[in-house]
């Protein structure tokens, strides 16, 4: 029979009396004897007590688990009345002595008992009691999180705090380019032209003499760039990740692609002056569409180059121009362009294009314009030296802000701005442009 910690606390106690009792009234032998017969009861009893009050312990515990289940079922109570005892017919009953009605939950009851509350068994035990033919159903309407108001509401949408911001190429042109800070809005190239003549000449006879020195001047001019976004001040204050770092970034890729649009197409007009707006810029017509075709135009505007100027430091193209010539291929199916810069093979396409065209890199932008022409759809290939081009740099991209401007509607501005200038004026000939009727969707 399992004793209740209770009891196993007064046989303690008993037997700590008879310890002392036999201390005190025998002599040392005796007493060192009797307590060497006790000793075994006091820790049997004492491993009973530790094993107890263990169990009352988990048994404390259950119950307070149990009140906890039970709270928790009640605020998980679905709306309506539950009704016991529909007969065969489906038509309701009388409670079972008011047991259950908008106080308990018939389904946490059912819950709580698979767990061990007595108070829900016996509920469930009161209430059923049903008659034959009779059945139990839960009269209310179901909560959903299908239907908002009947749920959904509580159930919150997981938000994805990654925001997809806009994305564009840097411009690629200020790594070819030549620069130089500028402290005013407008600068004066001089063009120096000699004309000194050598020659082979006879003994005494008058050397060659040139007609000397010739001077030009070429300038350029420094242009502002800006863009405003207004934000609330709720939403600044709110925004996680914050929307001030976004739209300021987003102001400041908005002004590198300006940028290097004006620096290719740019009218002169409150802007630079593009390269394909410059005069005196060397161009080479091209007419066939075949990929042979725009290759030896290609080879064409390197030999201009290299005849008016000296060697380019890149060619400059449209991303669909240079898919163009890597996609295309000829009779047998092998690539025109040998993505490896070996030999001709039909499989290196799988290995990856090099961008390079006959030692001198390749550059894509998407930038140079396809929209030109007689068809609104040529693009342009530029083969040149680069850096005779000159980007004048008097502020770099500056983001400020103000609260002022609509103070009243709360709102704050920000206004990202730049100056820069561009000329490729200086030597035009260093510069080709391939264009015509061949560019068409090249």
């Amino acid at each position: 029979m399992t004793k209740t910690l209770e009891q196993i606390l007064a046989e303690l106690d008993q037997l700590k009396t008879q310890m002392e009792t036999a201390a005190a009234s025998n002599s040392a032998d005796e007493a060192t004897k009797a307590l060497n017969e006790l000793k075994p009861k006091v820790d049997a009893l004492s491993a009973e007590r530790d094993a107890a009050l263990q169990a009352k312990s988990l048994e404390e515990m259950k119950g307070e688990l149990t009140n906890l289940g039970k709270v928790m079922e009640e605020l998980r109570k679905p709306a309506g009345e539950f009704s016991l005892g529909l007969d065969a017919e489906g038509k309701a009953t009388a409670d079972v002595d008011g047991t259950y009605g908008t106080d308990h939950s018939v389904f946490a009851d059912i819950r709580m008992s698979n767990r061990g509350d007595s108070a829900a068994r016996e509920r469930l035990t009161a209430g059923l009691k049903l008659g034959p033919g009779m059945r139990m159903t839960a009269e209310g309407k179901a909560m959903t999180e299908g239907v908002a108001a009947q749920g959904g509401y509580l159930v919150r949408p997981a938000v994805e705090r990654q925001l997809v911001t806009a994305r564009e190429l840097d411009n690629v042109l200020r790594g070819l380019c030549s620069s130089l800070n500028v402290t005013t809005n407008e600068i004066q190239l001089d063009q120096l032209g000699l004309s000194t003549t050598a020659g082979w000449v006879a003994e005494l006879a008058q050397k060659p003499e040139g007609t000397g020195m010739t001077l030009a001047t070429v300038s350029a001019s420094v242009f502002t760039a800006a863009g405003l976004a207004t934000i609330s001040n709720q939403l600044l204050a709110d925004s996680n990740p914050a929307v001030d770092g976004l739209v300021t970034a987003d102001l400041a890729k908005r002004l590198v692609a300006l940028e290097e649009t004006a620096f290719l197409v740019g009218t002169g007009t409150n802007q630079p002056l593009g390269i394909l707006n410059t005069p005196g810029i060397g161009s080479t017509a091209l007419t066939l569409t075949t990929p042979i075709g725009l290759l030896d135009a290609i080879l064409d505007a390197i030999m201009s180059v290299e005849t008016e100027h000296g060697a380019p430091n890149a060619i400059l193209m449209h991303p669909r121009t240079w898919t163009h010539l890597l996609k295309s291929k000829d009779a047998q199916s092998a690539y025109y362009i040998d993505p490896t810069g070996g030999v001709q093979d039909p499989r290196t396409g799988l290995r990856g294009p090099v961008k390079t065209l006959w030692g001198y890199p390749v550059i894509t932008s998407n930038r140079i314009p396809t929209n030109l022409g007689a068809g609104t759809n040529e693009s342009r290939v530029i083969v040149g030296d680069f850096r005779e081009c000159l980007i004048l740099d008097r502020q770099g991209i500056t983001v400020d802000e103000s609260q002022h401007v609509y103070f009243t509607t709360n709102q704050t501005v920000f206004r990202a701005e730049m100056r820069v200038g561009f000329t490729a004026a200086r030597t035009p000939k260093a510069l080709n442009v391939i264009g015509g009727a061949g560019m068409a969707t090249r």
